[in-house]
């Protein structure tokens, strides 16, 4: 019996961090010779309580980039969920923005495990194997061809290459933007607005982060007719923030998502970067 896979809701989809969501494509170019690593610690709440801690590293090496993220079930919640999640990312970066080349999803969740393995070229999808399949349904909006063209994995698209120097970055220039992904079933957009910014705090980190308020556009891959899915598109509570990586590249630091049963929240709990000058951080 061959198992089905439901549409996933905002939160599975803006993780490749599940974790965090949201972006990319300011453009920006880094020196060759240049390495700078960071990672990000995270946690995982609903309504106050959290359920799971995640991890997101990347390594920037000239304009070659490589990320990845995990995230699984803690304390009272390893109790109600096996949930699991790895996924990784690797492509280039430039003027033009990021060029993914590998995505790689694995997920245990109760009952099911899912499995990403897609190649990209030129923003283009080359090969995919994505497991289980979507079961099928009347109302479901068929992804074409050109639905895998131009996008991003869902790691590639939680981060943006910096247009700018950080010293000039302002939560404009930041979060202004839409982010096309493709997650191996489903296509949409992430609609990014500037909001503001705030300060980020942490064993390692301390520094502004920028405030984004985001929008969720499915593009296909979804069920037309779905209650989530009409509430996600209408859904106002949904914010990210970033924060700098040097010169080079914004990662997420925060997700937070209002849904009909409680605050979902990503928060990041310590930030470690190498290769990035103080000044670069902390401005």
């Amino acid at each position: 019996m061959v198992q089905s896979r439901q549409s996933r809701g905002f939160p599975g989809r803006l993780t490749g961090l599940g974790l965090v969501a949201a972006a990319c494509i300011l453009g920006g170019a880094a020196h060759a010779g240049d390495r700078t690593t960071a990672g990000v610690r995270y946690d995982v709440s609903f309504k106050g309580v959290t359920i799971a801690k995640g991890s997101l590293s990347l390594v920037l090496d000239g304009s070659a980039y490589s990320a990845k993220a995990k995230m699984e079930p803690t304390g009272f919640a390893t109790l109600l969920t096996a949930s699991k999640v790895d996924a990784e990312a690797d492509g280039r970066f430039g003027n033009s923005g990021l060029a993914p080349g590998r995505y790689k999803l694995d997920s245990i969740d109760p009952g099911m495990t899912t499995k990403v393995r897609m190649k990209m070229s030129g923003g283009t999808v080359a090969r995919l194997d994505a497991e289980p399949p979507l079961d099928p349904a009347p109302d479901r909006v068929p992804v074409t061809a050109a639905h895998r063209q131009g996008v991003l994995d869902p790691i590639s698209a939680a981060m943006a290459p910096l247009a700018i120097s950080a010293a000039a970055l302002d939560a404009d220039s930041a979060c202004d933007r839409s982010v096309p992904v493709f997650d191996g079933w489903t296509r949409y957009d992430v609609a990014l607005s500037a909001k503001g910014t705030e300060r980020l705090r942490t064993p390692s980190y301390d520094g502004v982060a920028f405030v984004c308020g985001a929008r969720w556009m499915p593009i296909s891959g979804h069920r037309a007719d779905s209650d989530s899915v009409e509430y996600l598109v209408n859904n106002r509570g949904l914010e990210a923030a970033f924060i700098a990586v040097g010169e080079k590249m914004l990662v997420p630091v925060r997700v937070e998502i209002e849904t009909p049963h409680g605050l979902l929240s990503v928060r990041a709990t310590d930030v470690k970067l190498q290769g990035v000058r103080l000044a670069d951080a902390s401005r």
